[in-house]
């Protein structure tokens, strides 16, 4: 026997991780720390020879170093702003940020928006809009029958406890936290009731059911479902 419910459709990706404005995501955290000291490094160099240069123009009344020190000046200001540029990273609508510095995860996540952050510190984008998984079951009935049943399950990562999430789980977390219970729960349920309350006004209460359990086992681990439409 053969039961199909109506599903919704694809699930979302879950998080990706990037640092600073003017970053590109290809850019790797290393490579970024690398562009930031590179920044720094040329700044100092640059404003000690704008230093040298300009005594040459005042003190000694040398003009042939004036280029000199407005070609060290504006080296300087350009990589400093390089530099401070890296404290700002923005988050999107719907995401919030999780600060990693060097394996410290700080509690507190950054909202959406633009953010001044540590410019040493790694930010991991996390989404908390609703996703959904949508799987194909083998699952058993009261009556001892196995019934392929098209189920859905939509669920969001809670905001407050994203930090969390990702010091446990790390971002991939649907894989550890929602698709094991989903499966467990769901077939849990379902052996408990006759093949026809899957297809019957009964899988409304069998929907409830699903959706209390899984909420149980998620909720503490930082995922909030929403809803198991069948």
């Amino acid at each position: 026997m053969e039961v199909i419910i109506d599903i919704r459709g694809p699930s979302l990706y879950i998080g990706e991780s990037h640092r600073g404005i003017f970053r590109s995501p290809s850019t790797t955290f290393e490579e970024f720390i690398m562009l930031f000291v590179v920044c720094v490094l040329l700044a100092v160099a640059t404003f000690f020879l704008w230093q040298n240069a300009r005594r040459k123009v005042i003190v000694e009344r040398n003009q042939s170093y004036r280029p000199a020190a407005n070609a060290a000046a504006a080296v300087c200001v350009i990589s400093l702003l390089l530099a401070i540029s890296q404290g700002f990273t923005t988050i999107p609508a719907g995401h919030v940020g999780v600060v990693n510095f060097f394996g410290t995860v700080y509690d507190n996540t950054l909202k959406a928006g633009i953010n001044f952050i540590n410019p040493l510190a790694n930010v991991v984008k996390m989404s908390v809009q609703t996703q959904e998984l949508k799987e194909i079951m083998d699952v058993p009935s009261k009556e001892g029958l196995t019934v392929q049943l098209e189920v859905s399950i939509l669920y969001h990562l809670n905001p407050e406890k994203a930090a969390d999430v990702y010091k446990t789980v790390g971002e991939q977390y649907e894989p550890v936290i929602v698709e094991p219970q989903f499966r467990s729960v769901t077939r849990g349920v379902t052996a408990g009731y006759e093949a026809k309350a899957l297809y019957t006004s009964e899988r409304e209460h069998l929907s409830l059911l699903i959706l209390k359990e899984i909420r149980d086992a998620t909720e503490a681990r930082g995922v909030s479902v929403e809803a198991v439409p069948l």
